[in-house]
């Protein structure tokens, strides 16, 4: 399923802050270090209309924050335990609203700092608790593209907003030697008819 924040587009830095709280001497020997995550996102949302030129118009920002916790287990030699850390934690992400293009390096950033304090404070096989703090700044546009799914499950197309569309570069294909066509160049470099790809 698709959430509605994966298809906004992230603009400027997205800010990662984590500390580490407290170290738990467990009652039990663990057999892993185990990390408690209290997470907060704050997405700062806006319409394309409140973004100019890479200058953000604060007018209209729309600010929701977001909280959740997470457990993760630790184990430095344990790559397969770490890739299964990262698909809970962009799940949590996810749900938290954090937009896709963002979360793949959020998880890898707060992964490492987690493994940092785990070895920074000699924390083997205790219970780390830690805040995660994530802001960021997304464009909000009901018509921002992307693939939207009905009730009753079929996908539709959604049309892309005038801002990523006014990045595009247009250019000339030529069909043959005598006919050619203007034609939308895609970041990916393949080229569409403009109207079609918008």
């Amino acid at each position: 399923m698709a959430w509605a924040s994966d298809y906004w587009t992230v603009v400027g830095d997205t800010l990662c802050h984590t500390y580490l709280e407290a170290i738990i001497e467990p009652e039990n020997q663990l057999l892993r270090t185990m990390f408690l995550m209290d997470l907060n996102a704050t997405i700062r949302r806006l319409q394309s209309s409140d973004v100019h030129e890479e200058e953000i118009i604060e007018d209209n920002v729309r600010i929701s924050e977001n909280q959740d916790s997470i457990e993760l287990q630790y184990n430095p030699n344990d790559n397969f335990l770490r890739e299964l850390q990262g698909v809970a934690l962009s799940k949590k992400l996810q749900e938290l609203q954090v937009p896709i293009e963002a979360r793949g390096s959020l998880v890898d950033t707060i992964l490492f700092r987690a493994s940092e304090f785990e070895w920074k404070y000699q924390a083997s096989r205790k219970i780390l608790r830690m805040r995660v703090e994530v802001d960021l700044y997304v464009i909000d546009d009901d018509t921002d593209g992307g693939v939207e799914t009905c009730d009753y499950g079929v996908s539709r197309f959604v049309p892309a907003s005038a801002l990523p569309v006014e990045k595009l570069r247009r250019t000339r294909a030529e069909v043959s030697s005598t006919v050619g066509s203007e034609a939308t160049l895609m970041p990916c470099s393949h080229l569409y008819h403009g109207h079609c790809i918008v």
